[in-house]
């Protein structure tokens, strides 16, 4: 579908997130990640499984969300033109930022150097 808004803001979220200019933070959920902004507006990155009628996982499923307050105002999916498997990018980012894995990752480094 054909969302130039949508898609304009997933671009710019990916290209902020990619270079390190967005703080994204945990939620609750495991699969969910929220960047405040300075407007008091909120995005939310999540991925979801989807699974068939037997239950079995097909794939996730992933999501951009502006929220204002716990409105949802747009969701940003795969099926928006132009989107497609950047949000999974995204997600992976956003989720490495919020996680701190980078750090981590370094400081394990830093410790199998000293082994």
């Amino acid at each position: 579908m054909k969302d130039p808004q949508a898609l304009k803001l997933f671009q710019e979220v990916l290209a902020k997130t990619k270079a390190g200019r967005m703080r994204w933070e945990p939620t609750a959920s495991e699969t969910e990640f929220f960047s405040v902004l300075p407007s008091g507006y909120t995005l939310l990155v999540s991925m979801s499984p989807v699974r068939n009628s037997y239950g079995d996982n097909l794939g996730d499923e992933f999501a951009l969300v502006l929220r204002n307050g716990e409105q949802d105002l747009l969701r940003v999916a795969a099926d928006v033109d132009g989107v497609g498997l950047g949000l999974s990018e995204l997600y992976e980012f956003a989720r490495r930022h919020a996680l701190r894995v980078d750090a981590t990752v370094d400081q394990v480094l830093g410790d199998l150097a000293k082994l």
